[in-house]
């Protein structure tokens, strides 16, 4: 009977509180939603990736020589750390489309049976290929969005040039495989573009046939066994294959598709643990203050109650109902909510990343969680705001609280300062500082909000200058060819005769090792002309940074992992042509911050020094008339010797058509920001209102207009929100930072750029907030009739 009498109360309080409830109750359905939603993703997400990667048999360490037989697989078998090996032929090589465009395919081949070999591959359509097929042909498989975007078919021919040659292929199936779960072509492509870079798995004699290796391997991929120091087995693999050529070796870790979709999930655990909470802590907070002024306003109500028999006890648990009824609500749309937002998120993982397995579902375990936290929540904010009533005494309950007795402000204190405020200026200052918990409350509402909305932004000021400074700053080149196999300088004139180039430049990549005392890193040198004006390094500043004669401009992260800094002195060791390349010593003339690629530097003459030549290149960059563009491109396709083909224009468009679903995360993060300062605000002003009726009342007696109490309570509003909004920008500066820290990665770090106009709009979004929650939240004011409120005071 207690208990039903005090839920009836309670349902009668949440409906005269009706406006304040739905505010909190929309503040807990953000902080849950967002967090089923991301944790539902992140969760979905690592589970698809972890069965596939167990499934076939992921490579720990990847080693890449020039060639190898296939039986040195054997002799690094035979290792006590090593549990299984495959040796298999990976190289890029140029695709003929249909158009008679230029692509590339990464053909990477395998040994039947399939099923035991590390890296294996999954079938999705079709059939597996034949090594020897009856009808002669070279069957393979190809990922199913390059067979997507080219509008191929299942036994299609396509064309790929090995050895200066034309090889058809015939399509029987599309597979994927743990190493092409995120298909791009090097460090410094960010995004996949499959309809100029796919991959063609054929079987090893077929690759050996067409490649001319027979018997031969250029790379070999290991899994060792759990709990051995792979640094140290990979050192004793090394020195096996050291008489074959080592080019590279390197963990999964490095591997472009495993760090980029580890990078995707550091970001969504980065995400999940810290934006719900900021929702849930506000709304504890508001719940806080709520329930506090509810027990002060019902203090006589309180102690009738006592004085009939009701304990403490059962009075703090109805007023945390309040809370608790408050989080059962936000949960459930929450849930709801998150469940929407979680499958649109594994939809666009499912675009993104190549994984067989389902990325969707239902994640109990996030939902149980959510459960929790916003009960606790609830809890906590209900509890130790209702604490107090253990002190009420019935008798003294029924007096009329004393005026709160407040110290003087600051302000006070300088009275010839004081004295110049305006009047309703001053009011607004004190009635600030007697409600310090309130106000207190608002402003961090109101700069966590406002630092919300300078998130949401800036993920798109960073991008605009990622691109500008890629594609302007750091590159100026219209077309980059790389050849199959190193040419003269001279030899490049072939180039200067298509019509519509305008300038050519040579490059030379060398792929080395980088040493210095005991630490070492594989890394890419491009060797460029000291005058060159196609690809330019960058300070941190983006400002660019002239080739040097001598020395080398060496890559950001690069020279973190090897702790070094400009005017150490780093050994250089390339990987190919090794019985005449030179190991050197090299100073650091710079440090390179570009944000994309990750490479490093030397001038053209000290690059064909390391490999002991003269005038070579291996890659040329092109500038061209723009409205011949598609030409040069097909008159550049039909040179054999060319092996790939990048236009910057189409990198970038393919980078930009990837960034519709960034709009939509815009869109809605800005929509929860606003959400959030619109409820705190509405909040706070619907209780200064509430509980100050009397006195506006009174001086609507005494002659006030309403609009002069509206920009009275207005202005109370501005002092606290107006801190809060211009605090809200740095901190959102200090949040961006911290977030973009959190999901750097070697293949990419994003700088955090927020431009003015951000800083501006966001500004602008709290000060919409802040008075469209205010003039809701004192609509009522209206209605205020001084009759009916000063007859009943006592």
């Amino acid at each position: 009977m207690v208990m039903k009498i005090l839920f009836i109360k309670l349902i009668r309080t949440i409906w005269k509180t009706k406006g304040q409830f739905l505010a909190m109750v929309s503040i807990v359905t953000i902080g849950i939603s967002i967090y089923i939603a991301i944790t539902t993703g992140f969760y979905n997400l690592r589970h698809s990736r972890d069965i596939f990667y167990q499934e076939n048999n992921f490579a720990d360490y990847y080693f890449q020589v020039i060639k190898a037989p296939e039986k040195i697989t054997n002799k690094i078998e035979a290792l006590p750390e090593v549990q299984k090996v495959s040796g298999r032929i990976q190289q890029d090589v140029p695709v003929i489309k249909n158009d008679k465009k230029r692509g590339t395919a990464r053909l990477t081949s395998y040994n039947l049976p399939i099923d035991k070999a590390v890296n294996r591959i999954q079938l999705l359509n079709g059939r597996f290929f034949d090594e020897n097929p009856l009808s002669g042909d070279i069957e393979v498989m190809i990922d199913p969005q390059h067979l997507s975007a080219n509008n191929l078919s299942m036994f299609d021919k396509i064309t790929i040039i090995a050895d200066e040659k034309q090889v058809p292929l015939t399509i029987v199936g599309t597979a994927t495989g743990p190493e092409f779960t995120y298909l791009i072509k090097d460090a410094a492509t960010l995004v996949p573009d499959p309809q100029k870079f796919g991959v063609i798995m054929i079987p090893t004699i077929q690759a050996q046939k067409i490649l001319k290796m027979d018997g031969q391997i250029n790379q070999i991929i290991v899994k060792f066994k759990p709990g051995i120091d792979q640094e140290k087995a990979a050192q004793k693999i090394e020195k096996i294959l050291e008489p074959y050529g080592n080019l590279a070796s390197f963990p999964r870790e490095q591997q472009l598709s495993h760090a980029a979709l580890q990078g995707e999930l550091d970001g969504l655990l980065t995400t999940s643990r810290f934006l719900p909470v900021l929702f849930l802590l506000v709304a504890a907070a508001a719940q806080f203050v709520l329930i506090r002024r509810m027990v002060q306003n019902q203090q006589t109500e309180i102690g009738i109650l006592k004085a009939l028999g009701y304990s403490g006890r059962s009075l703090i648990i109805h007023f945390t109902g309040y809370a608790l009824l408050v989080s059962v609500v936000g949960i459930i749309a929450g849930i709801i909510l998150g469940l929407i937002f979680a499958s649109a998120i594994s939809d666009l993982y499912a675009q993104f990343f190549n994984l067989p397995a389902a990325i969707g579902g239902i994640n109990v375990k996030t939902i149980i969680y959510s459960i929790i936290l916003s009960l606790s929540t609830g809890i906590i904010a209900g509890i130790s705001a209702t604490l107090s009533i253990v002190k009420i005494n019935p008798a003294e309950s029924m007096r009329l609280k004393p005026p709160v007795v407040r110290s003087h402000s600051l302000l006070e204190k300088w009275p010839w300062l004081w004295q110049k405020i305006d009047t309703s200026w001053r009011m607004g200052l004190r009635t600030v500082n007697r409600n310090r918990i309130r106000s207190t409350i608002t402003f961090a509402g109101v700069v966590i909000s406002v630092a919300l909305l300078v998130i949401s932004m800036f993920m798109n000021d960073s991008i605009d200058y990622m691109l500008d400074q890629h594609f302007n700053q750091e590159v100026n080149y219209d077309f980059m060819v790389r050849f199959s196999n190193p040419v003269k300088n001279s030899e490049l004139g072939i180039l200067y005769d298509i019509k519509g180039v305008n300038k050519v430049e040579p490059l030379l990549e060398i792929p080395v090792k980088i040493r210095y005392k005991d630490k070492r890193e594989n890394a890419l040198i491009i060797g460029l002309i000291p005058t060159s004006g196609m690809q330019f390094p960058v300070q941190k500043n983006g400002h660019k940074l002239s080739i040097p004669e001598e020395g080398i401009l060496l890559n950001e992260q690069t020279a973190k992992k090897l702790n070094v800094t400009v005017g150490d002195v780093i050994t250089v060791e390339p990987l190919i042509n090794k019985t005449k390349s030179k190991t050197r010593e090299l100073k650091i003339m710079g440090i390179n911050h570009q944000l994309m690629g990750g490479n490093s530097f030397v001038s053209l003459k000290q690059a064909n020094q390391l490999l002991n030549e003269a005038n070579t290149a291996n890659g040329a960059m092109l500038k061209a008339d723009r409205g011949k563009f598609s030409l040069i491109e097909k008159e550049l396709s039909n040179i054999t010797g060319i092996s790939s083909i990048s236009s910057r224009q189409s990198e970038r468009d393919n980078f930009m058509s990837m960034l519709d679903s960034l709009i939509y995360f815009i869109g809605i993060m800005l929509t929860f920001a606003i959400i959030l300062g619109f409820a705190i605000i509405y909040n706070s002003s619907i209780l200064s209102f509430n509980e100050r009726r009397r006195e506006f009342a009174s001086l609507q007696a005494m002659g006030f207009f309403k609009r002069d109490i509206s920009n009275l309570l207005l202005k109370e509003t501005v002092l606290e929100a107006a801190p809060g909004i211009i605090l809200g920008l740095p901190a959102g500066y200090i949040m961006a930072h911290s977030y973009v820290k959190s999901v750097s990665t070697d293949l990419y770090s994003m700088p955090v750029v927020i431009s003015p106009l951000t800083y501006f709009l966001a500004a602008l979004g709290g000060i919409i907030f802040v008075l469209i929650g205010h003039y809701w939240g004192i609509r009522r004011l209206k209605d205020l009739n001084p009759h009916e409120v000063l007859k009943n005071i006592d």
